[in-house]
């Protein structure tokens, strides 16, 4: 079978296609990345909801040598350092259960509505004075990496530098280049430093530091957990807060309404992230053995993504999928947050986030216009970080 090219395409309209092409064409298909990194993608719902918990696919990219030499510019936080996400089995249940109950728990997530509210009119504060504003800059960026440092109990002129850091890691640039390689040690760093200090209890760090001092995982693990917890839980956020935002201010009143009630939003949240997936491939996974999937063998060794971006818009099981349907209920639901052992563990922290932050924007400013319109708006990326360059609006009060 040929193997498709994808590249990074800054029109949102061009790449969608591109993935409903992948899709219509097979449900396993073989796919060369930007820089010659070959990879299967999965791009239906059935098989990828079974291959999200098929232990044959791991985690661990240095079980199989699944890069051989290849690296992809993405990689950086699947390769480097040992937290969940490149890891499997009992260590994967060891080092999410250290910071799961930070995150988790419903009454966790609720307790940080407060601090998320303040955080967004903080910003909004700022942003009122002007007449235009890049709506990434000011408000979908930072809010995510804010809020991350409560999380973590990282002071704030701290977590913006690590954020800069991070953002950098996720570029397209050369992972193995000397100034990737600086951008990641001076992370580990930061990290480090924080170490030293005393943070907040009940903090995300300062559970990690006393797993350290009980011996449940390593300090290498604590400081590649603190990065790997950035890096997904603010750029995933940062894209959803961002396209929620366009598409609301873009659309009839109808949708932004349902931001009224905590339970409106929630839907809508929901179907926004179903629609559009903050990340259009899920995390990295890696073929230990020879798999077959719909008649198509995945050889072992390869590297292995879900596309969830075709996945949660699949015909077979979505009715009406192109279309935003707030409030529609799926038998087993969207796989933007995976699903099975891996399943996102910041996932109501990020549900509670984009649904404040859209409640707060158009709270504040329910005139809220784009300055161009949405089609003109470049993105970048490709794998994950896949994101809006900039987005102008006009902050309209009432």
């Amino acid at each position: 079978m040929t193997a498709v090219p994808i590249s990074d395409v800054a029109d949102r309209a061009e790449f969608e296609a591109v993935i409903r092409g992948l899709r219509e064409r097979e449900a396993v298909v073989p796919v060369v990345l930007d820089g010659g990194l070959r990879a299967w993608v999965i791009t239906r719902y059935a098989e990828g909801r079974a291959a999200l918990r098929d232990q044959r696919l791991v985690k661990n990219p240095h079980e199989v040598n699944a890069f051989k030499g290849v690296r992809h510019a993405e990689d950086s936080y699947v390769v480097e350092g040992r937290h969940m996400l490149n890891s499997d089995g009992a260590d994967h249940v060891r080092l999410r259960g250290v910071v799961a109950s930070q995150l988790l728990p419903a009454s966790a997530v609720a307790a940080l509505r407060p601090a998320v509210a303040e955080i967004a009119g903080r910003l909004l504060d700022d942003m009122g004075t002007t007449s235009s504003a890049d709506l990434m800059a000011a408000y979908a960026r930072p809010l995510p990496e804010l809020v991350m440092g409560r999380v973590l109990g990282i002071p704030e002129e701290s977590i913006l530098a690590l954020a800069r850091l991070s953002r950098r890691l996720a570029t397209r640039e050369d992972s193995a280049s000397a100034g990737m390689r600086a951008a990641y040690n001076d992370a580990v760093d930061l990290v480090r430093a924080e170490m030293t200090g005393t943070p907040p209890p009940g903090t995300v760090l300062a559970t990690l530091l006393d797993a350290v001092a009980e011996r449940r995982i390593t300090r290498r693990e604590l400081v590649s957990t603190v990065l790997m917890l950035l890096a997904a839980g603010t750029s995933s956020t940062t894209i959803a807060i961002g396209h929620g935002a366009a598409t609301l201010a873009g659309t009839a009143s109808t949708l932004r309404a349902l931001l009224e009630s905590e339970e409106t939003s929630a839907d809508l949240v929901e179907e926004l992230i179903r629609h559009h997936p903050p990340f259009p491939f899920s995390p990295w996974r890696f073929a230990r053995e020879a798999i077959e999937i719909d008649g198509i063998t995945i050889p072992a060794g390869s590297v292995v993504f879900i596309l969830l971006a075709a996945v949660n818009r699949d015909p077979a099981v979505i009715e009406r999928p192109e279309q935003l349907v707030p409030g529609r209920r799926l038998p087993t639901g969207h796989l933007t947050f995976g699903y099975g052992p891996h399943f996102c563990v910041g996932a109501n922290l990020a549900r509670m986030e984009i649904a404040t932050a859209l409640r707060t924007l158009f709270d504040r400013f329910p005139n809220l216009t784009l300055a161009i319109p949405y089609s003109d708006v470049a993105w970048t990326g490709l794998l994950f970080d896949r994101t809006i360059t900039a987005l102008p609006v006009l902050p309209q009060s009432a």
